[in-house]
């Protein structure tokens, strides 16, 4: 009781000090001789800010409205018609020029050697026909028809490569793709 009356007489206060009432903030000792963090906000600079704020506006609109417009066809995905040629053709041509075709032929009781091995000389004919529309399909498609239309040259090189002469007639009937800008003027 005696301590405490004496610590009220020095104007100590009595109670323990928490740790953060001890805690002391970093770089608070005013010793920060570095550059202001606040700049001298006058009304020239604040124009001057805006100004340039407008000027970045303005050209983000400008680059979103030469931007192209999302189509589902841009995608280099090969959906529908496209996928059933490609698949057909890859079974074909794979059959024609198979390494397991003759075996599979003399389990199906035809003979590899004799009417089978005609059969085979056969199929290699047209099986080369679709490779050889793919990869002429594909020159059309993506150096030829796909540029003339704003259509995204790769995207159409390789769904001509796979889909063959149905990715020409399909890259045929669309219309050229037009900017957002474009289509906002209609």
């Amino acid at each position: 009781l005696m301590e405490a009356n004496e610590k009220a007489k020095r104007g100590e206060s009595l109670r323990k000090k928490l740790l953060e009432e001890e805690y002391e903030m970093p770089f608070a000792d005013k010793r920060n001789v570095g550059p202001r963090q606040t700049p001298d906000w006058t009304p020239e600079k604040i124009d001057e800010a805006n100004r340039k704020r407008g000027e970045a506006l303005e050209w983000a609109r400008r680059a979103r409205d030469g931007e192209f417009r999302k189509d589902d066809d841009e995608r280099a995905a090969v959906e529908g018609s496209l996928r059933i040629y490609a698949s057909i053709a890859c079974l074909f041509v794979s059959f024609a020029f198979g390494r397991s075709t003759p075996a599979a032929l003399s389990l199906a009781g035809i003979n590899a050697s004799g009417e089978g091995g005609l059969l085979l000389d056969i199929l290699q004919v047209p099986a080369l026909a679709l490779v050889a529309a793919g990869i002429g399909s594909s020159i059309v498609s993506g150096v030829v028809l796909a540029p003339g239309k704003n259509r995204s040259s790769l995207a159409w090189f390789l769904k001509g490569l796979l889909g063959g002469p149905l990715a020409v007639l399909k890259l045929r009937e669309l219309e050229g793709l037009k900017t957002r800008g474009e289509s906002q003027e209609e």
